[in-house]
């Protein structure tokens, strides 16, 4: 267990002006649990943002211990890398393969950590910083990105610093952040020599599916052979020019510990929309929540876990919103019959029974509303298939479209 004896200061980028003030502290005692107050500073300022809004509502004064992770909270937790980072960082820092996240959380850099949040061991506030690549650099860091990958010795070293640097995004596979000419961040994700398919592709294509059907789904942009390899980049919802937005995931949101023991219970479609309405998001984003299991049941992206659903913050409308989608890729191997998501109560199943048993959970006002949603999605899904697929080799389009096929009869076919 790593225990630290100082305060370390945990810092917000405001939702309204930028600045960045200093939101809290967080300590982890002798015992090895971790406390988390918000500042006096944050208090006095008359700021009333809660950092996440179930595990550490805003509560001044309040000692918050954190019930998870080894003693790190949840939405620190959400602010540390993921497996690839985490890699990063243990050959960088030479830490054992069970180092606890409060140790990623301190090793990792705030130059590109998820969120708006940022920690430290000062009570002021650091200055805002980016050192994200540039868009033109693509091919440079694509290829970097794949010697990471196979451990093999720098291409480029500058560029290998700066991706060590900056190994604070999550997700499994290698990736980092590029910023274009308009300011904007995306992450490049190349495909790696163990995929089974084109993976970046695959991707880009959903993402595009999703988007065509009416849905909220991050932008992307196909890189075919850049740098040596197939690549997508996604337009990250989290930070634009200078702003970082506040972010929380769908892990915090269900106090669902990820990775880590199998909280099946927590993995829910149905609860994940109960705590949207709780945070204040609009009817809409639950019925969104809903068209998203759907699409994920029908392309087949049983990847689908609590990491992969995010709230974040819209200061302009001074609430939290539904993230757009991200991460959706259809199983390359086989089509599969469950989601890692509860469809509903206790069910991963993929049928129109289940994804209609809890409907009344996603804002629905009755299951005939909810049976008419479903419908219309199914055909909005169908009809954008040919489109959004068009990148496709033959094989992969079929394979798709046979997946499509079969999943719209499961899903339009009433159980006896």
């Amino acid at each position: 267990m790593a225990i630290i004896s100082r305060p370390l200061f945990v810092y917000l980028q405001r939702p309204d002006s930028g600045d960045w003030v200093t939101v809290g502290r967080y300590k982890m005692d002798t015992a090895g649990e971790g406390h988390f107050m918000y500042a006096p500073s944050y208090v006095d300022a008359g700021l009333t943002w809660a950092i996440d809004p179930v595990n550490l509502p805003f509560l001044p004064g309040a000692d918050v211990i954190a019930p998870r992770y080894q003693g790190l909270h949840d939405v620190l937790r959400d602010a540390c890398p993921d497996a690839w980072g985490q890699a990063l960082l243990r050959r960088e820092h030479n830490l054992p393969a069970d180092a606890p996240p409060l140790q990623y959380l301190l090793k990792s850099s705030n130059l590109d950590r998820w969120g708006a949040l940022a920690v430290g061991a000062g009570a002021k506030p650091p200055e805002a910083q980016v050192n994200a690549p540039g868009l033109p650099q693509l091919n440079e860091v694509v290829e970097e990105l794949t010697a990471l990958a196979e451990r093999r010795p720098p291409v480029r070293p500058k560029i290998r610093a700066r991706l060590v640097q900056t190994a604070s995004v999550g997700g499994a596979r290698p990736k980092a952040t590029v910023r274009d000419d308009k300011g904007q961040f995306w992450l490049v994700k190349p495909e790696i020599g163990t995929d089974a398919a084109n993976i970046p592709l695959l991707e880009h294509v959903c993402q595009h599916w999703g988007a065509a059907s009416g849905l909220n789904f991050a932008a992307t942009v196909f890189h075919p052979a850049a740098g040596g390899r197939n690549a997508v980049r996604i337009l990250r919802f989290d930070r634009s020019d200078r702003r970082r937005y506040m972010c929380v995931s769908a892990a915090s949101l269900l106090q669902a510990e990820y990775p880590g023991l199998l909280q099946t219970d927590r993995w829910s479609y149905p609860r994940l929309a109960e705590e949207l309405r709780l945070t204040g998001a609009p009817v809409e984003d639950r019925i969104e929540l809903f068209g998203r299991m759907v699409f994920n049941a029908v392309c087949g992206n049983d990847d689908d876990h609590v990491r992969n659903h995010a709230i974040v913050y819209r200061s302009e409308e001074r609430r939290w919103r539904l993230a757009p989608a991200f991460d959706v890729v259809p199983n390359p191997v086989e089509t599969p019959g469950r989601l890692h998501m509860q469809l509903a109560t206790g069910r991963f199943d993929i049928s129109r029974d289940t994804v209609l048993a809890d409907a009344h959970r996603f804002g629905f006002d009755h299951r005939a509303e909810a049976t008419r949603y479903l419908d219309t999605l199914l055909e909005r899904i169908a009809a954008a298939f040919d489109g959004a697929a068009a990148p496709l080799d033959h094989e992969w389009k079929q394979m798709l479209y046979e997946r499509l096929i079969h999943n719209l009869a499961v899903l339009r076919t009433q159980s006896d």
